[in-house]
């Protein structure tokens, strides 16, 4: 049998990504192994998770479904133990989400305003997809964690961290079957919690400029007194027609008399 391996070039972050790249190439050439162990588990009532691992590998909960507030959103967490080596996996839920699928440097900037930390992670210039969709890898600095950030759909970001010692074969079996299907029309984001982007627009526009904003007043002040004169004016000549007529009627009235006598 012809095993196909993908072309993977090397990376700055070293020989670990050269070695995951190369097993995730294998395992996408190859069939599923008739012993791995299908799994499946849901964040809470946001996503469904589905992977793969060998039977001789123990999978363990870390940490129960969380969901947490940052910054620019919201975001729903697990992590789990494989063979003692933590994997945890974030969901985000920007407030500002996109709406389509995005180039791996689009996606710096969301996974940086969850978290700030990841500004000084060293990014991988080769790998650059995951589950056939663009991705960013990498490493935490100061951390001995590798990671991967892709989006399950365009209006969310899925953000993967896994302990650098665990093993390169477990590390590419995981990430090779590992499936994140948010579920449709459920959101953290609950209605009131984003701001609204029109009225902080228009606030931001104020700010920035007053004096556009007190012109603008004014101007608005000055109409509506022309209005209110308009008003006044018409209501006069109303009235002076009005007093005109009945002074006419009564000077025929009286001039009627007159001829009567």
């Amino acid at each position: 049998m012809t095993i196909a391996i993908l072309p993977c070039r090397s990376v700055p972050l070293g020989l670990k990504l050269l070695f995951i790249c190369i097993l995730l190439c294998l395992l996408a050439s190859l069939p599923a192994a008739a012993k791995d162990e299908n799994i499946s588990a849901e964040m809470g009532s946001y996503a469904e998770l589905a992977f793969r691992l060998p039977e001789e590998v123990v999978a363990e909960a870390d940490s129960a479904v969380d969901v947490e507030n940052y910054t620019a959103g919201k975001v729903v967490k697990v992590a789990m133990l494989l063979n003692g080596s933590r994997v945890s996996l974030h969901l985000l839920y920007p407030c500002q989400a996109p709406q389509t699928e995005l180039e791996p440097a689009a996606m710096k900037p969301l996974i940086e305003a969850y978290d700030p930390v990841m500004m000084q992670a060293n990014y991988s210039d080769s790998m650059k997809s995951f589950s056939g969709r663009p991705a960013l890898w990498g490493q935490m600095v100061n951390q001995n964690q590798i990671f991967v950030a892709y989006q399950p759909t365009n209006q969310t970001l899925a953000l993967i961290l896994m302990d650098g010692n665990m093993s390169d074969e477990l590390m590419a079996g995981f990430l090779g079957d590992l499936r994140i299907t948010p579920k449709e029309g459920s959101s953290p984001l609950l209605p009131g919690y984003c701001p609204d982007s029109t009225a902080a627009s228009a606030e931001v526009n104020v700010q920035s400029n007053p004096a556009a904003s007190t012109e603008a007043s004014s101007q608005l002040t000055g109409e509506t007194t022309a209005e209110s004169r308009q008003e006044k004016l018409m209501t006069s000549k109303e009235k002076m027609a009005a007093d005109m007529e009945a002074a006419k009627e009564r000077m025929a009235a009286t001039k009627e008399k007159m001829m009567g006598y």
